[in-house]
């Protein structure tokens, strides 16, 4: 790997099965089980709601990924003429230590190479995934909380709800394709969920740009928390801190994935100056 970014070894993971959450949301558990080196997922760790890890994904056609070999402090090490293997970003939607299951959720636009990946895995399949990084943090004297995002968000928001404190106040915005439909997400004493239909025509993110436009904040101090399209992340984020003159302490949004583009960084929060 470049000497600027080296990356640990991730850990192995095994496709055990599949379900469909919704016509374009997957889900798949994985175990560590199948590749014969190390202990899998034995030490993979869990850091809380929202976080990310980075799947490694087999080339095309293949079912099992051609990771590098490791140095002696277990970096992966990039060898002259092999290619890198490819990866996404992805929030874990569960995992258990006692199993070692860990589960994640894929959108299925049909495109991306993740999408056509899930499409065809199954079971005995072999990826990688790395350790989850970062979590997002409900500040104490938070007396509301809003979810808002796309399809590619509904993993973080459900962690999210089975996180949060019962006794808080949580609006959930999920804007869907016009087939999708009642998401299934955890039950919460204080949730408000609206699901918000996306037509063919409409451009990723607009029935969630203009209901939030539309939106009051309840009373009091509370937080935002939205993931969508990177454009119109944009959009939502200038609207939050200026007409709604939000502190930007209690605002994190994330540009999930940019339309049109393959592999959009994860690093992207939207958080350019206000013009």
């Amino acid at each position: 790997m470049p000497a600027q970014r080296r990356r640990p070894r991730p850990y192995p993971a095994t496709v055990t099965g599949a379900e469909a959450i919704t016509p374009h949301l997957l889900r798949i558990a994985f175990d560590g089980g199948g590749h014969g080196d190390g202990d899998g997922l034995a030490t993979f760790s869990w850091p809380g709601p929202a976080s990310h890890l980075k799947l490694f994904l087999p080339e095309p056609g293949q079912h099992q990924v051609d990771l590098p070999p490791v140095d002696d402090e277990g970096f992966m090490v990039n060898e002259p003429g092999r290619p890198r293997p490819a990866t996404r970003t992805f929030t874990p939607r569960r995992f258990d230590p006692a199993t070692g299951r860990l589960e994640l959720e894929f959108v299925l636009h049909g495109h991306g190479l993740a999408a056509r990946w899930a499409a065809a895995a199954s079971p005995g399949d072999q990826v990688a995934v790395s350790q989850p990084r970062r979590t997002y943090e409900v500040l104490p004297d938070s007396r509301w909380l809003l979810l808002a995002g796309d399809e590619s968000a509904v993993p973080a928001i459900a962690t999210l709800l089975e996180a949060v404190d019962p006794g808080l106040s949580v609006q959930v915005l999920i804007e869907l394709e016009a087939a999708d439909h009642q998401v299934p997400l955890p039950a919460h004493p204080g949730l408000q969920l609206r699901e918000l239909s996306r037509e063919p025509q409409d451009p990723p993110g607009t029935p969630l740009t203009a209901t939030i436009t539309g939106w009051t904040p309840p009373a009091g101090p509370g937080q935002v928390w939205t993931a969508c399209e990177a454009a119109a992340v944009r959009t939502i984020r200038r609207h939050l801190l200026g007409p709604l003159a939000l502190p930007a302490d209690r605002v994190l949004t994330r540009g999930y994935w940019r339309r049109g583009e393959e592999n959009h960084p994860d690093h992207d929060y939207g958080d350019e100056p206000l013009p």
